[in-house]
């Protein structure tokens, strides 16, 4: 029997760090991994806007293979750390600057690349240059980089309050909820949403 093909990633996060999280899932009963292999991940990373194309593209050749896949492993299990942190302070505010993750996202950002540069900056009402903070790219071990950083930005912005799990009995999917009465229970409607309401109708 020929397995079903794999879904588009899931984007329902509201945050990109939660997105990271969700690059693994079981929506239903089926568990989809979004970075199986070292194109995997680049895949996933373009789409999240984490790296462009251009930046990829040198991580593709065949003799970045066997870097890309150490890059791929640390980064496979900083999620499931980064998953560990997420699911014990979810739910509730979060003060504790001594985690040992957030000990772990400060090593990874204290040892990356960066610079700052003046760029021209779109849109009308706005100063037309802004001093662009960059974490360039040298090479597959920096993608990590863009992932901490992501976590960072939630860490520090996001009210964990309302940082969730769907309700789906078996979905295993994270959200920010930022809806307005801050009553959101599924990861979207179309996955669990839908079937907990025909589940529903079904037991009436």
């Amino acid at each position: 029997m020929t397995q079903a093909p794999r879904p588009a990633p899931f984007f329902v996060g509201e945050s990109t760090a939660l997105d990271f999280l969700n690059s693994i899932a079981t929506p239903r009963t089926v568990l989809y991994d979004w970075l199986e292999t070292g194109p995997d991940l680049l895949d996933w990373m373009v789409t999240a806007r984490l790296v462009t194309e251009t930046e990829a593209a040198s991580f593709r050749k065949p003799k970045a293979r066997a870097e890309l896949e150490d890059a791929r492993h640390k980064i496979v299990a900083f999620r499931e750390r980064f998953r560990g942190f997420i699911g014990d302070v979810c739910g509730r505010e979060l003060a504790d600057a001594a985690h040992p993750v957030i000990a772990e996202i400060n090593t990874i950002l204290a040892r990356a690349p960066r610079f700052a540069q003046i760029e021209a900056r779109a849109g009308l009402g706005t100063r037309p240059l802004a001093l662009v903070d960059t974490h360039p790219m040298t090479g597959p071990r920096d993608l990590i980089v863009r992932l901490a950083l992501a976590a960072a930005h939630l860490i520090t912005e996001a009210d964990f309050r309302y940082v969730r799990n769907c309700e789906g009995p078996t979905c295993s999917l994270y959200f920010l909820d930022i809806s307005k009465n801050h009553k959101r229970r599924w990861c979207s409607m179309e996955v669990c949403g839908n079937r907990a309401k025909a589940a529903a109708h079904r037991k009436r």
